[in-house]
């Protein structure tokens, strides 16, 4: 019997498309400082000074952030991968923690 799979390559790129339309729904948003600053009390204490220092603008552009500002207002990140990703690609996702395929922190265009 032979099996076949999905390459790697191709789960990754359907992953990366996937997160980029997420992220990309937060254009629609008005992100605030109370958004920033809730966010920032959730974050552990060693990263806290890493993101305060960058500020509330740079952080526009970090997926966590706007993740956290979806999710506040209702936009599920796992019900949105679960209705782009092929089974394969989903499980993937979730068993690297949700990761972004080969978007970079900080690099999410607003």
């Amino acid at each position: 019997m032979r099996t076949f799979t999905t390459p790697m390559p191709d789960l990754l790129a359907q992953i990366t498309t996937a997160a980029r339309a997420y992220y990309a729904q937060a254009g629609r948003l008005q992100l605030t400082a109370t958004d920033f600053y809730s966010w920032l009390d959730e974050l552990p204490l060693p990263h806290r000074a890493e993101v305060l220092a960058r500020g509330f603008i740079a952080s526009q552009a970090e997926p966590k952030f706007l993740r956290a500002c979806l999710e506040w207002r209702g936009y599920s990140m796992r019900a949105f991968m679960a209705e782009r990703l092929s089974v394969a690609a989903y499980e993937l996702w979730q068993r690297h923690g949700e990761f972004n395929g080969d978007l970079p922190p900080h690099a999410i265009a607003r």
